[in-house]
């Protein structure tokens, strides 16, 4: 099937199958023939920290806008939490982390069954899962995917693991 991926996405993935177009809400969008309802908004490291520190009130527009669909939004980071701690501490970074965190609770918690924040450690896990949320989409709204990737269902965090220990 083929992913749709927004004309205004900085720093695009790349799938097997893709076709480039203006989106309503977020990057990525399935385009299976049928409105699909699951929408994804992939964020790198620093992106994911600008947009809910500076630029939270902008996000929560989109995410209200995705309300209005009746859709549901995935925000995909590039990163594990334990990676932007350790970053932030590394690269002496000004930006607040308990105001980003609270930002993303409380974006969480005023729209519960329209977004979800999932940490995936690595660009290249983010290729590989965002097919299976756009697959799956309305499957998954109600699905904890931060546990999957957590406690290694599905091979995402093993795998991640060895990612970044090649890296170093």
């Amino acid at each position: 099937k083929e992913i749709l991926i927004d004309t205004r996405e900085q720093d695009p993935l790349t799938f097997a199958k893709y076709k480039v177009e203006k989106l309503y809400v977020g990057d990525y969008l399935l385009n299976d023939g049928n409105y699909s309802y699951t929408f994804v908004d992939r964020k790198s490291e620093n992106d994911f920290l600008g947009t809910l520190a500076s630029g939270v009130e902008r996000f929560d527009r989109e995410i209200e806008r995705a309300c209005g669909l009746g859709a549901y939004l995935f925000v995909v980071i590039e990163s594990s939490i334990d990676q932007i701690i350790d970053n932030h501490k590394k690269y002496k970074r000004k930006t607040n982390l308990e105001y980003v965190f609270h930002n993303m609770r409380h974006l969480t918690h005023k729209y519960p069954r329209h977004v979800q924040f999932v940490f995936t450690g690595s660009r290249n896990k983010s290729v590989d899962i965002i097919p299976k949320i756009l697959y799956h989409g309305k499957s998954l709204w109600q699905v904890d995917i931060q546990y999957f990737i957590d406690h290694e269902l599905g091979n995402w965090q093993s795998e991640t693991k060895k990612e970044l220990s090649n890296q170093q």
